[in-house]
C-alpha cells in the first residue's frame, strides 16, 4: 500500500529516491507500483494513478505506456487503466483451469463455433475488480460483421450490464446462454455462455458477436444453444486434461 505524506498523497517520489542502488532502478519500481494500483483497485484513470502514486502525470502516463507495451494493463473502453492479458494469464497459472488451458483448448472451439454460427467468437475470463479480459478471438469471414470488436483479444472492459459479464457473475438463465445488446455498440447483439472448471465453478465465457439486424428471435434460440453447446465442449475437453494426469498415476490393482 502507498505510503500517504503530509499533504495526504501517496509519498512515491520519497521511497524510490530512498531504495539503494541494490533495489533497482526506480523507473521499475515506480511501474510496479502503478500496475500494484491497478490490479488491487480496479481501472483506474491517468490523472487518478497519478495522484494515488504521488508521480507526475508525464511520469505516469511514460511508466503505462511501458506495462501497456509488454500486455500487463491495458485500456479500458472508458480510457482508464486496467489488468492486461499478460497479467491475467499469469494470475491463472495456479487456478485449477488454467489461462494456458483456456487459451490453448479453446482455439479449436472458437473456430468451431465462428464456422458455424457465422458469426465472431470470443473467449473471457474475469480480471480485477468488476472487469474482464478478452484471451482469444476467431473473426467471422463473412463481408458483414461487426468489425467494431476486431481485434479483441488482450483488451479488458467492465463486466457490468454486459452478457459475458452476467455469465462471469454465475447469472446464467436455464436455456444455458445470456443474450444482450452490445455495451459498447447498440448495433451489435452478445451470445455468451459460461465454461466450467471440475468443481463446477465458472472460469471463463465463450460467446459470439453479430449484427443486431441478423439477430432475430428464432436465430438467437438457434445461436445460443450453439454458444451453450461449445462452451460445454471447452468445459469437457478441460476437464479431460485435468483428469489424465490423475487417471495415469492410479494405483493398478
Amino acid at each position: 500500500m502507498s505510503t500517504i505524506g503530509p499533504a495526504g498523497a501517496p509519498a512515491a517520489e520519497g521511497r524510490a529516491d530512498a531504495l539503494d542502488s541494490g533495489s533497482g532502478p526506480r523507473s521499475v519500481h515506480r511501474a510496479l507500483e502503478l500496475l500494484t494500483i491497478v490490479v488491487e483497485s480496479g481501472p483506474q484513470p491517468l490523472t487518478e494513478l497519478a495522484r494515488a502514486s504521488g508521480l507526475p502525470t508525464s511520469t505516469t502516463l511514460r511508466s503505462l505506456r511501458a506495462l501497456e507495451h509488454w500486455g500487463y494493463v491495458a485500456r479500458a473502453t472508458d480510457g482508464g487503466y486496467v489488468a492486461g492479458h499478460r497479467f491475467a494469464r499469469s494470475r491463472f497459472d495456479a487456478e485449477p483451469a488454467s489461462a494456458e488451458q483456456l487459451f490453448e483448448r479453446s482455439g479449436e472451439v472458437l473456430q468451431r463455433l465462428t464456422e458455424r454460427s457465422g458469426e465472431s467468437s470470443y473467449l473471457t475470463v474475469r480480471g480485477p475488480g468488476r472487469s474482464c479480459i478478452y484471451l482469444r478471438e476467431v473473426q467471422s469471414d463473412q463481408p458483414i460483421r461487426h468489425v467494431g470488436f476486431a481485434g479483441w483479444a488482450g483488451r479488458t472492459v467492465q463486466m457490468d450490464g454486459s452478457a459475458v459479464g452476467a455469465v462471469l457473475d454465475g447469472e446464467t438463465p436455464h436455456a444455458g446462454f445470456v443474450t444482450l445488446g452490445a455495451v459498447s455498440a447498440p448495433d451489435a447483439t452478445v451470445i455468451a455462455a459460461p465454461v466450467l472448471d471440475n468443481e463446477g465453478a465458472i472460469v471463463a465465457a465463450i460467446s459470439i458477436v453479430g449484427p443486431s439486424f441478423r439477430m432475430g428471435e428464432d436465430r438467437v434460440q438457434s445461436l445460443g444453444g450453439l454458444v451453450r453447446d461449445h462452451a460445454q465442449n471447452l468445459t469437457e475437453a478441460l476437464r479431460s486434461e485435468r483428469s489424465a494426469p490423475a487417471a495415469s498415476g492410479a494405483d493398478p490393482r
